[in-house]
């Protein structure tokens, strides 16, 4: 048995070395399919099936509050502990250290293990403890401390208090949702307002009990939701809870993406094995003769079969092989493309021994799929018919040429990749059209926090602020400047609940839900909001004055419709609450993204609502990165221990909303290309083969007097007719697929005309041209030659 197939992998190896043409072409194709697809698999793999890095992560669940059809919100430290009660089923200048407030059961759900010293004790983290210790990560403790083994005991000074170091975690250890690099205590957060109710400032983590599903902790944590509402009606009215696996809130937002990509890599590959299978079937029509002959001596249908599926296994091996050495390289370019990055906890990204293994499972399952029909048919031995017809022809009149099945469907899938790349391009054309609301040209944005024990009053805050401000616009080159606590697209919003003056009485929670911003003097003119009613905010808009606000045309549409917002009064929610006269009406702009739909927004004015948190918004007079050096030493002139970070121009900001659709669409495009590319491939292949097949009966034709636009009709009509099948098909099955991307759409209906129209439209030029080519070429053969070819 061993004999034989080293016999036949022998043979495979000559046959396909005689035909080094078809060999290239075929194993390039292969290589395409197969390390395309080997290459995403890698990134699904990764993110998608390889475990979460912590012990028994599949009962891990992220626990979040939810309001009307506000998903995943933050809670209090008061509410995170009635739902644990309750259901028991170093550098010179200043720098920014990322830092998460946890309890001593966050880390032990987690799993984290201390690679030196130890981890937080429930007394540390209780609240009113008092105690200032810190928690090192592996990364924190290797590029900010130099590794150094002596930092346990050492005091290090974060948000303006000394911290005790008491640990470093393992490199094993990563945070679920951003790579944080000092871990605190829960006990010394910098502002007491965290453990208030109704506060909402923490992510809660869970561990399903063994044999508890996700539903019964969803419906347990939902009833002490609905007990919480009624105990505390003013914090928590509706207000509801959420239960979600960890990986489902880490991987959710790329999990479609991924999955996507993967289906179109998936149809090229079908592509590339129908495009291989139509060669091999055109071989076939040449080998009828060997494959009779072999018969004829004695071999027996089962092993003729064998030897060209070793053919088969053979050139697919090597496609393989190609095509892992591609996907090697194409990992990482995929990896590079990924706006923010892959979530923290994915591992590196690779070819893994799993994403080998798929490498190899589609390398044989491409084999069989281009290799099982032509070695069927072409065992089919024939020695009278063979030495009668020397040529041989695949198809008869009457019966259906297999080459012309495989050609149609290879254009009715890339029907469907070509819809599907369609639509995602009409979808980012209307997402990059979409009006911000604000002009992002030449505008520095930079993010700080001022530490609660150096700034823990209101006063202290504002007079910071008044101070940093008057030296950022001092800066050269800085034409105006603005505080604003969440910044246009930048990933930070605020929310709160108002009561209008014309509805004084609602309860708690029958209060109108917004999004809400505060700002400084001169903040709208900068990030050029247009003011359509009343003024901005002005000094004279002090703390201790009447409580002011602005709002935007949305709130003020739905709150005061048909009338003007101007002098109306609502009641904003605190703790406390303030009752403020609007002063203004601004234009609508997307805080959260493009895609979001517009949105009630109000505005308070900073001296009235001081906050530690902030943001610097300065217009430039030339590109703003040339000036993030200036404006961070002007806010060091105030105070040359406060950390400055995320120093980005507003359009990048704006680039970045658009990133993740831009990928996609940049991936799937390229693979419906490249599915198009190799389907009109098949198409000029096929009707090429065909004409080649028929060129005496083109010179028969020609000399009974047959005129070359009639010939060039008979080979075209054959390919229009399978044209005509695959688009079809190919709309059919896109009209059903379409829906898939209903989530990744903008602005365009999965069902688009436009794009259902011209998709078939070119794709049927493009294929009529590849038929045209050959057929013109057979209306040209000279009938003598034609008659002489047999």
């Amino acid at each position: 048995m061993m004999d034989t197939l080293v016999q036949d992998l022998r043979y495979a190896l000559r046959t396909l070395r005689q035909r080094p043409g078809f060999t290239a072409v075929a194993v390039l194709t292969l290589a395409l399919g197969i390390g395309a697809n080997t290459a995403i698999f890698g990134v699904v793999d990764a993110v998608l099936l390889q475990a979460l890095p912590y012990p028994n992560a599949a009962q891990l669940v992220v626990l979040s509050a939810t309001r009307g059809d506000q998903q995943q919100l933050l809670i209090s430290v008061p509410e995170a502990e009635d739902w644990r009660v309750r259901n028991l089923t170093g550098t010179e200048a200043p720098d920014r250290l990322v830092g998460s407030y946890v309890t001593a059961s966050t880390m032990q759900i987690l799993g984290a293990r201390a690679a030196l010293g130890r981890l937080f004790g429930p007394e540390e983290t209780s609240p009113g403890s008092g105690q200032r210790v810190v928690i090192l990560s592996a990364a924190a403790w290797k590029t900010r401390f130099g590794a150094d083994s002596s930092v346990l005991g050492r005091s290090v000074t974060l948000d303006g208090r000394p911290h005790r170091v008491i640990g470093v975690l393992s490199d094993a250890f990563r945070d679920p949702f951003s790579p944080v690099e000092v871990f605190l205590p829960i006990a010394s957060a910098p502002s007491q307002s965290w453990f208030t109710r109704g506060s909402p400032s923490f992510w809660a983590f869970g561990r399903l009990k063994t044999g508890v599903t996700l539903e019964q902790a969803q419906g347990d944590l939902s009833r002490v939701a609905h007990e919480l509402a009624q105990e505390y009606p003013s914090p928590n009215a509706n207000t509801g809870a959420s239960v979600r696996r960890l990986r489902d809130s880490i991987v959710g937002p790329v999990r479609d993406t991924l999955l996507i990509v993967l289906a179109f890599v998936a149809v090229v590959l079908l592509i590339a094995c129908a495009n291989v299978a139509n060669v091999q079937l055109a071989r076939a029509v040449s080998r009828s003769r060997e494959m009779s002959l072999r018969a004829a001596l004695g071999a027996g249908r089962a092993r003729l079969v064998r030897q060209l599926l070793t053919e088969s296994v053979v050139l697919a091996s090597l496609g393989g092989v190609a095509g892992v050495l591609a996907a090697r390289w194409a990992i990482g370019a995929l990896v590079a493309l990924v706006p923010d990055g892959l979530p923290s906890v994915v591992g590196d990204v690779g070819l893994a021994p799993g994403v080998l293994a798929f490498a190899v499972a589609i390398t044989a399952a491409a084999s069989l799929l281009f290799g099982a029909a032509p070695a069927l048919r072409a065992s089919r031995g024939d020695l009278r018919g063979a030495l009668q017809n020397r040529g041989g022809a695949l198809a008869r009149h009457g019966r259906v040429d297999p080459r012309l099945v495989l050609v149609s469907a290879e254009l009715a899938l890339c029907v469907v990749l070509l819809i599907g790349a369609g639509l995602l391009t009409r979808s980012l054309r209307a997402l990059t059209r979409v009006d911000p609301g604000f002009n992002p040209a030449n505008v520095l944005t930079a993010e700080f926090r001022l530490p609660r024990a150096r700034y823990a009053s209101d006063q202290s805050i504002t007079t910071f602020m008044t101070q940093a401000l008057e030296q950022i616009r001092a800066v050269p080159g800085v034409r105006d400047a603005a505080l604003v606590q969440s910044i246009p697209l930048s990933g930070n919003w605020g929310t709160t609940t108002y009561v209008p003056d014309t509805r004084p009485s609602l309860a708690p929670d029958q209060a109108i839900q917004t999004q809400l911003n505060v700002v400084s003097e001169g903040a709208f003119r900068v990030l050029g909001v247009p003011v359509v009613e009343g003024r901005e905010f002005t000094a004279a808009d002090a703390a201790g004055s009447v409580p002011v606000a602005v709002v935007n045309q949305e709130l003020a549409r739905r709150t005061w419709p048909g009338r003007s917002a101007l002098g109306r009064r609502l009641r904003i929610s605190g703790p406390p609450d303030v009752w403020a006269t609007v002063i203004g009406v601004v234009g609508t702009i997307r805080q959260r993204t493009l895609r979001e739909a517009p949105s009630p927004q109000l505005y308070r004015p900073m001296t009235q609502a001081a906050n530690i948190f902030n943001s610097i918004a300065a217009r430039t007079d030339g590109e703003p990165m040339a000036l993030a050096r200036s404006v961070r030493a002007a806010l060091w002139s105030v105070d040359p221990e406060q950390p400055v970070w995320r120093m980005r121009s507003m359009a990048s900001l704006l680039e970045r909303d658009v990133a993740t659709p831009k990928v996609i669409m940049l991936l799937t495009t390229l693979f419906a290309s490249l599915a198009l590319l190799l389907a009109v491939i098949g198409v000029y292949g096929v009707v090429s083969y065909v004409v080649a097949e028929r060129t005496r009966e083109v010179g028969i034709r020609m000399a009974l007097g047959a005129r070359s636009g009639e010939v060039v009709r008979l080979f075209v009509g054959r390919g229009l007719r399978a044209i005509g099948v695959a688009t079809a098909t190919g709309l059919a099955a896109a009209l059903a697929g379409a829906r898939v991307l209903r989530a990744q759409l903008y602005g365009v209906s999965p069902t688009d005309l436009a794009t259902f129209v011209a998709v078939p439209v070119i794709l049927a030029a493009v294929a009529v041209l590849a038929c045209w080519l050959p057929s013109r070429r057979a209306a040209r053969v000279d009938p003598m030659v034609a008659l002489r070819y047999e």
